[in-house]
């Protein structure tokens, strides 16, 4: 408790030495100050051939830029500069900002397991510069997110919905779309090294750089913390550890006389897990392991080449590689009741992506798009279980499993403006996998623009999308089997592929050139043949199965505010209602009511700060559908950046956040056996971050 009040201390003396240069500069004329503001974004950062997109544009719509208010699907980003402002080191944090977006972490905090649901269901696609990120091994559909560090990221796109199948399948709940940083500029350098409670440190080390011929970018951040997670058995986990090693680099060069882009893009992750966690194979009961850990291994390498002959025509290609390794060891401790009870499992999973699409703009009102996905999968598993089960004779099983699965995508789509107040688009992707047969999965959005009867600089915005997805089982539920002793996972070969209709409308409201929205909307999905794990009736063995039918339906609303560019406020609201149509038990991990919010105040180049607010009620947490609920919670967050001083080109900056500011026990998961795991307390974070630009007469 000593640190927090002394971390508290030294932010509040830093705000308080800039808050009068803070009051100063607000007085100053605002119009002044955007254009200063943008003279001096422009000579620092000049714009370079590919790859740019705008806050208020989109690009994973239709994989080309278009404007955020001409798309009729519900989408929100997240630009570099909120990602700057906040500091955060992880993308789990940054997702469960956005509306409709929850990430559930199995045990609570940093680096466990995590499962994205977006709209109620973790059917979530997730792409990392167009490759497609999530793990063939998975035990579901689904993305983890806790691998990844915020540093590295360029922006993230949400794309809320079916309409997310505009990304590929396994994305009924919805897109999500990440870029990865790259340089621009002079040669400029980030260092940062940051401490806090719970063991918490990150260091990181950056260089980039870029101008019209040629752009780079090279990171290194180690990010480590001792977690914090407690459960209503056992307290305070003890060994809850979290390290994360990561290396990342973008590197491009302009070709054919500039109208072309090539492109390397490598990813490289090491994270290990102290899982903290046994379980007492004769008495069914939990205890804290000094020995249980897990590793995780991710690996990504991604070329791509774009090229712009003409203003009527333009294509890319891209072939990415991505490798993943997961080990698992639950090692004898001599502490439970079955000291020689050992597991170990090794998976390791690859995934190859070679994908091209070609945009002809027929007019100027009319872009047709066609495109070509390949991607193939494959697994490799070893499992290695010894105990003594029932306090009999030693026991050993030892597993293995493998599979691939190898998939065609043809795809069109076509984007129709009239009169740059109706926007249609509509398409639909041809997939043939060689396990789940052939099938299509249309699209189509439309959005309605028309300016707001009787008042100047307001806009309406009437949306809507419909389409149908397809979810392909994993690896994992095919082909994987483990004994436990109490619980036995059986494969299922014959799983098929689930499908999903889903829609959804909504209308926004913006006045003040667009400086204040309210949007509001319903969305509706219904599934078929949909992936869920079955117990029998003693509860000794589980499997993956389809099941006939599952709904999921509800309200989203957010509220914009951004007057100037010193501060900018965000507001959601979800309803949701879900439903397995045979059991009629809520479906796992949809929250009844949520309500978040973020605000960014930069009142002056040297001092900026945020606050995020997150509540949740009604949450069912179990990875079944026997839905036991969590408990309402409200999470709080804040964090500030204070500009020390400037040296020859250096600039210095002090930073810092406190999570869970109302001390509340949050809790993310709950077993059917009702124990919780609940998230750490108050906990902080503070540290320097310097930035060094290349002088100006030094600048080549």
């Amino acid at each position: 408790m000593k640190k927090f009040f002394l971390f508290v201390g030294i932010m509040a003396a830093f705000a308080a030495v800039n808050y009068a240069e803070a009051i100063e500069e607000i007085n100053l004329d605002l119009s002044d100050e955007k254009n200063t503001v943008e003279n001096e974004t422009t000579e620092q950062q000049p714009m370079v051939l590919f790859g740019e997109v705008k806050e208020k544009e989109i690009y994973s719509y239709s994989n080309y830029a278009e404007s955020l208010s001409s798309v009729g699907a519900s989408i929100d980003v997240v630009a570099r500069k909120d990602i700057e402002r906040q500091g955060t080191p992880t993308l789990s944090e940054l997702l469960t900002q956005q509306g409709s977006l929850f990430v559930q972490n199995a045990n609570g905090s940093l680096g466990s397991p995590s499962t994205v649901r977006l709209r109620g269901t973790d059917r979530v696609r997730m792409t990392v510069d167009g490759i497609r990120t999530d793990r063939p091994s998975m035990t579901s559909a689904g993305i983890e997110p806790q691998f990844i560090l915020a540093d590295d990221i360029e922006r993230i796109e949400v794309i809320k919905g079916v309409i997310g199948n505009v990304g590929g399948t396994n994305a009924s709940g919805g897109l999500i779309a990440m870029q990865t940083r790259r340089g621009r500029g002079p040669f400029s350098m980030e260092m940062g090294s940051e401490m806090g409670n719970l063991g918490t440190f990150k260091e990181r080390f950056a260089v980039m750089g870029g101008d019209e011929k040629k752009d780079y970018y090279l990171s290194l951040t180690w990010f480590k913390t001792d977690g914090g997670m407690r459960t209503t058995d056992l307290g305070k986990i003890r060994n809850d550890d979290y390290n994360n090693l990561s290396l990342v680099s973008n590197t491009g060069m302009r070709v054919l006389d500039n109208k072309a882009d090539l492109r390397n893009i490598f990813r490289f992750a090491r994270a290990r897990k102290d899982i903290g966690i046994g379980y007492d194979n004769v008495t069914y009961g939990t205890y804290q392991s000094p020995n249980n850990y897990s590793t995780n291994y991710d690996i990504m390498d991604i070329v791509s080449f774009e090229h712009n002959p003409n203003e009527r025509y333009n294509y890319n290609a891209k072939f990415g590689v991505y490798h993943n390794s997961a080990n698992n060891y639950i090692l004898p401790d001599g502490i439970n009741n079955d000291p020689v009870y050992e597991s170990i499992s090794e998976i390791a999973s690859t995934r190859l992506n070679l994908m091209s699409q070609h945009n002809v703009k027929l007019a100027d009102w009319n872009t047709l798009s066609l495109g070509y996905n390949f991607e193939t999968e494959f697994i490799d598993a070893m499992s290695h279980d010894v105990s003594t089960q029932y306090g009999g004779a030693i026991q050993s099983i030892d597993g293995n499993y493998s599979g691939n699965t190898i998939q065609n995508d043809v795809f069109l789509h076509d984007s129709i403006n009239i009169k740059d107040k109706l926007f249609l688009r509509g398409g639909a992707r041809l997939i043939n996998n060689s396990d789940f047969g052939t099938y299509v999965t249309p699209n189509a959005s439309a959005a309605l623009v028309l300016p707001t009867f009787k008042l100047k600089t307001a806009k309406t915005k009437f949306r809507g999308s419909w389409g149908q997805s397809v979810n392909n089982p994993t690896l994992y539920q095919r082909f994987a089997t483990a004994d436990f002793g109490w619980l036995k996972t059986v494969a299922n070969p014959n799983l098929d592929a689930e499908k999903m209709t889903g829609w959804d409308a909504g209308v926004t409201q913006s006045f003040f050139d667009e400086k204040l929205s309210f949007d509001f909307g319903y969305f509706n999905n219904k599934y078929k043949d949909y992936l869920s794990y079955q117990y029998n009736d003693d509860f000794t063995i589980g499997q993956y199965q389809n099941i006939d039918s599952a709904r999921i339906q509800g309200y989203e609303g957010k509220i914009t505010f951004e007057p100037t560019t010193w501060i900018k406020a965000i507001v959601s609201y979800t309803y949701t209602d879900s439903e397995d149509l045979i059991t009629h038990n809520d479906l796992p991990g949809c929250p009844r009511n949520s309500v978040k919010s973020t605000i960014y105040w930069t009142p002056c180049d040297r001092f900026n700060m945020y606050a995020t607010v997150e509540s949740a009620s009604g949450r069912s947490m179990s990875s079944t559908s026997m839905n036991p609920r969590t408990d309402t919670y409200v999470d709080v967050r804040v964090g500030a950046n204070v500009k020390l001083f400037n040296f020859k080109g250096a600039d210095v900056y002090l930073r810092g956040s406190i999570y869970n500011l109302l001390d509340q026990d949050i809790s993310m998961y709950k077993t059917a056996n009702n124990i919780s795991y609940y998230a750490p307390g108050i906990n902080f974070r503070t540290g320097i971050f310097v930035k060094y630009n290349l002088p100006e007469k030094e600048k080549l």
